[in-house]
């Protein structure tokens, strides 16, 4: 589970940036965080390279991936 002190609009706004490859906010991060932000900016090969999405879904949990996907249902997946 996400750490109660990053609230999900702070992990948003992070993973806003990393899905257009700006990683400079990541590095102090929680894993389930890091993972949250792969999942949700589409960049799982580039912040989590060594996980498996269906790990990254396990550790995020049901309450958080519900979040994720209303939020950025709308988004397109970001280009390389």
């Amino acid at each position: 589970m996400i750490s109660p002190t990053c609230s999900l609009q702070h992990l948003n706004e992070i993973a806003r940036e990393a899905w257009t490859s700006n990683y400079d906010r990541v590095n102090v991060l929680s894993k389930s965080e890091m993972l949250y932000l792969a999942l949700a900016s589409g960049r799982m090969r580039e912040l989590t390279p060594d996980d498996f999405i269906a790990y990254a879904v396990d550790r995020v949990g049901a309450e958080w991936m519900s979040h994720m996907l209303s939020v950025w249902r709308s988004d397109s997946q970001p280009n390389k």
